[in-house]
């Protein structure tokens, strides 16, 4: 069943523009080796390579493609020498998801695209959504939405431990819980991978990331 709830936060992105922003490199950006190091500095993020199934939310149930190369993110990482840290994220720009026929006959009531696209609007509209605007038209006989994700600037702030190549963020937020990232520091390049889930290996090479250089 398609996803009715466009209220989840996605995380988005790919290769940085020259105005700093960052925007898609392709279906792969390459590995890169969790070397550790040391993050302690001020680092401006300058790159980043995602996976369109972060935004998996919008097409759950759903054998959809999805592709974030219009996402822009920026962003600042502060990492204390008394091992606090502060970070900004800020994330922008249009998604793409074509949805298969298959997935609006699959609804407990079928639906059209343009039912789709009414339905997604005003999701969209909601107070808690992300999006400023959702709209969908036929593709074949597809149905193609575009999301829009409004500007979002996420500021978190907290500690920060190395162990290895695994770098642990503890947010100071209530709720929060710690994070795990694969990371590797070389000279003034900073790149800090994306949280794994618990329990799962954080040591590995490192495919999904962001990459910042030191100020």
């Amino acid at each position: 069943m398609i996803v009715t709830s466009l209220l989840a936060l996605p995380a988005c992105g790919g290769s940085v523009d020259d105005e700093g922003k960052s925007k898609e490199e392709g279906p792969s950006c390459g590995l890169v080796a969790a070397c550790g190091g040391d993050p302690t500095g001020t680092w401006t993020m300058d790159d980043a390579c995602l996976d369109p199934s972060m935004v998996e939310d919008l097409h759950k149930g759903c054998d959809a493609e999805s592709d974030i190369s219009g996402v822009v993110m920026s962003g600042r990482a502060e990492f204390r020498a008394d091992n606090t840290y502060v970070t900004t994220i800020t994330q922008q720009g249009p998604i793409e998801v074509v949805y298969p026929a298959a997935c609006l006959a699959a609804e407990e009531t079928p639906i059209t695209c343009a039912q789709l696209s009414v339905k997604m609007q005003r999701l969209a509209a909601g107070k808690e959504s992300p999006f400023t605007s959702a709209e969908c038209a036929h593709a074949g006989a597809d149905c193609a939405c575009t999301f829009v994700l409004g500007r979002i600037t996420a500021p978190s702030m907290g500690t920060w431990s190395v162990s290895g190549s695994i770098l642990t963020i503890e947010p100071e937020g209530a709720g929060e819980e710690p994070e795990e990232s694969p990371f590797c520091v070389q000279g003034s390049s900073f790149t800090r991978g994306f949280p794994v889930p618990a329990g799962a290996d954080a040591s590995g090479p490192i495919k999904h990331y962001m990459r910042f250089t030191k100020e």
